[in-house]
């Protein structure tokens, strides 16, 4: 986590992005350091604004935008969230409702960036889902990884990684051997005290018809080994999945917030084939399992 960026260097962002529509880097600078309407802002702040967009990837090294919001102050207050990663990203979802709620810093970068608190909200909202979305897929892979290295302990069971291969099927691992058979969806978190897993509707709809099918929370920590896991209770899942209004709407895909009573420890079919304390040993429904203690 850094602090956002300064604020002149927003400003100064906004200001090449907009002549370098039309002009080349040499031109601008020249009209930064000559044009009374920007010697608000030194040429060490337009400096280090132009290195910004080019580390940012907003700008190529000689001068060419790349890939720009039709109103380029929302993708530098965006980018410049994203980057920056604040302790309240992760959370802006359960935090951010309205542009009420917008901490100090992102809506001081709006105002100087000349943006309504509306589109500063969706500039949150939008730095938030792009950053939410790339951690999702990196911790979603740890934890599948480590499920498969816990599961392969046990030599009598045939362990396949689905997702190496293939997408679609529903789940992303298939154990089966020693009486057992079940096809496993697994989610991952970093966090404690909470626990919010995005299903979508093939996930779903193979739950629906697969007896086999469970969802498997993996808690990841540090070295992206298995902290803690456990099993998403079916019909908790049943009891608050959205329901299509008509033929007309259909979701695709929904986030739980599960709470620790919805969720057995490790994965019960598996009690009798770990030793006492192994994270995949499991059978209990505990009020605070110890994986999603704060």
């Amino acid at each position: 986590m850094t602090p956002l960026t300064p604020e002149p260097v927003l400003l100064a962002s906004a200001r090449w992005l907009n002549h370098l529509r039309h002009s080349s880097i040499a031109r601008s600078q020249a009209v930064f350091a000559s044009h009374a309407d920007y010697t608000d802002l030194t040429m060490t702040q337009y400096g280090a604004a132009l290195d910004w967009l080019r580390r940012t990837g907003l700008v190529t090294n000689e001068g060419r935008l790349t890939a720009v919001h039709s109103k380029i102050e929302l993708t530098i207050l965006q980018t410049a969230i994203a980057r920056a990663d604040p302790l309240w990203l992760r959370d802006a979802d359960q935090l951010i409702f309205n542009s009420d709620d917008l901490p100090e810093d992102a809506a001081s970068a709006g105002e100087t960036l000349g943006l309504s608190p509306q589109e500063t909200l969706a500039a949150v909202r939008a730095a938030w889902g792009k950053v939410d979305t790339s951690i999702r897929e990196n911790i979603g892979s740890a934890g599948e990884q480590a499920l498969v290295r816990l599961l392969r302990d046990l030599n009598s069971l045939s362990v396949t990684y689905v997702a190496e291969y293939a997408d679609g099927l529903g789940y992303d691992v298939a154990v089966a051997g020693d009486g057992i058979r079940l096809n496993l969806e697994v989610k991952a978190t970093t966090r404690r005290g909470r626990l919010t897993v995005y299903v979508s509707r093939n996930e779903f709809e193979v739950m629906l018809s697969d007896p086999h099918w469970r969802l498997v929370v993996v808690l990841v920590g540090q070295e992206r080994k298995a902290e803690a896991i456990g099993t998403v209770r079916a019909d908790w899942i049943m009891q608050h999945v959205p329901r299509d209004a008509s033929s007309l709407g259909r979701w695709e895909s929904t986030r739980f917030d599960i709470p620790p009573t919805a969720v057995h420890k490790g994965i019960v079919e598996l009690a009798e084939h770990f030793g006492e304390g192994h994270l995949l040993r499991g059978g209990t429904t505990e009020a605070r399992p110890v994986w999603l203690m704060a």
